[in-house]
């Protein structure tokens, strides 16, 4: 057991091993994986997993959900705000840190059930004292403008004096160790000692001029009692650094207790001239609550969400633990309270992709949340809503009638898709995403409807979701260009989800979402006037939406091209696509990764049949219902031997499309590929950032693959489950239409139940039987 490599004073705290990810020995050059794997955040603030002591290859960030800017920066990006993190402890001059002194022992422990990040270690420096350090951090779920940290501190074969420093450091840069990106995004207005008994900066973004003000407060005692052993503090302003130096006796084999309390306030939760006295006060309060209480508080929520999130997996120890890990950083992102804020492609990890939002998070990320707290799932689709203005302004700004959603959306709802990419080497090329990849807007009509139909929110989609799904039908019908010699609607010049072609015409997975889309505004219109017909006349007068207009909307409906080949049924993933070179993929490396034919590589991967990702096999994971298992296994089958997965989003998709149409031969390699992507740092980048789109994915996979759960066309919700052989039971619970239910299943029984809800009894389908499953 992990727990019992820490001292009585942890080892009560930690939970077993199956909640555990645990690093054993220290390496510089893993440093920031493990930075990201470690983060902590409650959907306010995340702190990257960096060492208190300071590492030399280190990118700790702080990062704060809204707090957006742009400076000198290609793009909008999440702005790095000053690091609270560092602490120092010193014995006569000697710092007692991993990179300073000799490691005996080493762990650190993220203890996901509990959102605590534990850490012991054993150093001795080179005056031969040696120092045990065992600590925990938490980022509080119970008050979201606090965290703590505790540190015991044992000098094992010395007495003396040790000195210590905690430190607010407010020169953090965004790319510190990517000189060509690198930007300082924070003007440091104040650097004082907190009323005089601890550390604090204030900054501002320097565009949008928001007011951030962290706080830190130490107090040290003795393990047996709480009375206070610093000797003398002093206080010092190193330009931007905050820094209180203290000293306390300590004697060998004695422990101290270090508590650090952290808060942080910004301006976007009270006024800029209330964030001091607001951080203050939230300090004080922390201290009187005492770090014991608040961590207890941290710890039930945490209990509160696994309740419903967890999945058990029996027989799979691996695949059970990688789950929990991504279910983990998922959950604890999300901020249900907050609806000006979504969640990024990397969450708040990591720097890459700015902390923008994309159709990660409405196609894979949403639908756990639509099934595990419902509350959420509305809550990142009222940010949709809340932007709806903007997108209409860029739908009037690209030609446009409607709403069009930027591909990647900050906090205000304009594009934030750089015109250009620079590489590394320096050497630039258009990047045309923004441009071309429109199918983003259906993607966001799709997470409308999907929410919707899986819980009943009438109430959202009269006030909001409506709204967003008649205009965005509106941009699309406006998107197409009538093909006069055709007798056709068509889509010229986009880039479906394989991002290796673009643009082209005709793509697949955009027309049909498309046609989808306008569909789905008549059904929403047929259903406000059938049934409220006072929110339908709300709305169409509120949009200008006239008879005339929706005789169009009837056409385009009608005639839109789907590229689809009715002799062999393979839909063609975009109109010249089968013209293309065609090469097959037939090996794959040690990660199970398929390896691209190099004759493809020297031809320019755009230039022939092999695709990035998932993008017919995409569109029919998104609308079983509307394809036969003979139509979904032609497609999978070519397309499966042509897509190389070099996006993270992918082996998801084609793990579940596998088990739909019964090839389960890669279908276990693909769900391990997705939920090892950030554990086994397979894709080679999750130092920049945790990739939220594959947590969503592998969370998918298991439900809507192995377990076989989906809703059919009739509304009914139904398992098919396929196992593997080593796989026992998975027992999960999730809210369908407001109702809570338990289930437990094999590939030959299922056990359910209501545990709360509207409904007494309800009516599900286990392998095409119906059953009857009541309230207990």
């Amino acid at each position: 057991m992990i727990k019992n490599f820490f001292s009585k004073n942890l080892s009560g705290l930690i939970s077993d091993d199956s909640w555990i990810i645990e690093q054993t020995e220290y390496c510089q050059k893993d440093n920031l994986v493990y930075e990201t794997n470690f983060a902590l955040t409650n959907g306010y603030m995340c702190i990257r997993g960096s060492h208190e002591e300071e590492t030399r290859n280190s990118l700790p960030c702080t990062y704060l959900a809204g707090i957006f800017d742009k400076s000198e920066a290609f793009m909008m990006e999440l702005a790095n705000t000053p690091n609270f993190v560092p602490l120092k402890l010193y014995v006569e001059r000697n710092l007692i840190g991993i990179e300073d002194c000799e490691i005996l022992e080493f762990k650190r422990a993220l203890d996901m059930k509990k959102g605590i990040l534990f850490k012991r270690f054993k150093l001795r420096d080179i005056e031969g004292k040696e120092t045990l350090i065992e600590e925990y951090r938490f980022v509080s779920r119970d008050n979201l403008h606090r965290a703590g940290s505790r540190f015991f501190v044992t000098p094992l074969n010395y007495s003396g004096i040790m000195e210590m420093e905690q430190i607010i450091d407010g020169t953090v840069l965004n790319f510190k160790d990517f000189p060509r990106f690198r930007v300082k995004h924070t003007e440091t207005l104040e650097v004082s000692n907190l009323n005089g008994r601890g550390c604090y900066v204030e900054c501002k973004t320097r565009d949008r001029d928001y007011h951030i003000g962290t706080g830190s407060v130490v107090r040290v005692h003795k393990l047996e009692n709480n009375h206070n052993v610093i000797k003398s503090k002093r206080y010092s302003t190193f330009g931007e650094v905050s820094l209180e130096f203290s000293d306390f006796d300590v004697k060998e084999n004695e422990t101290i207790v270090i508590d650090r309390f952290n808060s942080i306030y910004t301006e976007r939760e009270v006024p800029r001239n209330l964030v001091k006295a607001s951080v203050d006060k939230e300090i004080s309060d922390f201290i009187e609550t005492t770090m014991e209480k608040e961590l207890q508080r941290h710890i039930e929520h945490y209990e509160k969400l696994w309740y419903i999130a967890d999945i058990k997996i029996n027989g799979d120890e691996l695949v059970d633990k990688a789950l929990r890990f991504n279910i983990f950083h998922l959950m604890s992102t999300a901020n249900k309270n907050d609806n000006t804020v979504s969640l990024g492609a990397k969450l708040l990890h990591g720097e890459e992709y700015g902390g923008h939002t994309y159709w990660d998070t409405e196609i894979f990320m949403l639908p756990f949340f639509a099934f595990t707290s419902p509350d959420t799932a509305r809550t990142l689709l009222e940010y949709r809503y809340n932007l709806l203005p903007m997108a209409r302004k860029n739908a009037i700004g690209s030609g446009y009638r409607g709403a069009k959603y930027p591909w990647e959306s900050a906090d205000d709802g304009t594009e934030q898709c750089p015109a250009w990419t620079i590489e590394p080497d320096g050497s630039c090329y258009r990047c045309y995403v923004a441009d071309y990849e429109h199918h983003i807007t259906a993607d966001v009509a799709f997470g409308i409807y999907n929410y919707f139909s899986l819980t009943g929110d009438i109430d959202f989609m009269l006030k909001q979701g409506a709204e967003i799904i008649l205009e965005t039908a509106r941009f699309w019908v406006s998107r197409c260009i009538y093909n006069s010699e055709m007798d056709r609607y068509e889509i010229p010049r986009v880039t479906g989800p394989d991002e290796w072609h673009e643009p082209v015409d005709n793509n697949c997975y955009t027309n049909y979402l498309a046609r989808w889309n306008i569909g789905k505004g008549f059904e929403m219109l047929d259903m406000l006037k059938k049934d409220y017909s006072k929110e339908y006349d709300d709305i169409v007068s509120r949009i200008c939406l006239i008879e005339d207009e929706l005789k169009q909307w009837q056409e385009v409906y009608d005639k839109i091209y789907i590229p689809f080949n009715k002799q062999d049924k393979l839909m063609e993933q975009f109109e010249g696509y089968f013209k293309l070179p065609d090469f097959t993929i037939s090996e794959y490396d040690e990660n199970d990764m398929p390896i691209i034919p190099e004759e493809a590589r020297k031809m320019g991967l755009r230039n022939t049949c092999i695709n990035k990702q998932a993008d017919v096999v995409m569109l029919m994971f998104l609308l079983p219902e509307e394809f036969d298992d003979d139509i979904k296994k032609i497609n999978y089958d070519y397309y499966e031997k042509r897509t190389s997965h070099r996006s993270s989003l992918s082996p998801s998709i084609f793990s579940i499309m596998g088990l739909k149409i019964g090839d389960h031969s890669m279908a276990y390699k693909y769900l391990k590929r997705s939920a090892l992507v950030d554990l086994h740092n397979n894709q080679g980048n999750t130092r920049e950032g945790f990739h939220a789109a594959s947590s969503g994915g592998t969370w998918q996979s298991v439900m809507f693959g192995f377990a076989g759960m989906g809703v059919d066309k009739n509304g009914m919700l139904y398992f098919k489950p396929w196992l593997p052989e080593h796989w026992g039971n998975l027992e999960f619970k999730i809210y369908f239409k407001e109702n809570l239910l338990s289930i437990k299943l094999n590939m030959n029984s299922i056990e359910a139940k209501i545990l709360e809800g509207p409904c007494d009894t309800m009516k599900i389908k286990f392998n095409n039987e119906i059953r009857d499953i009541a309230k207990i």
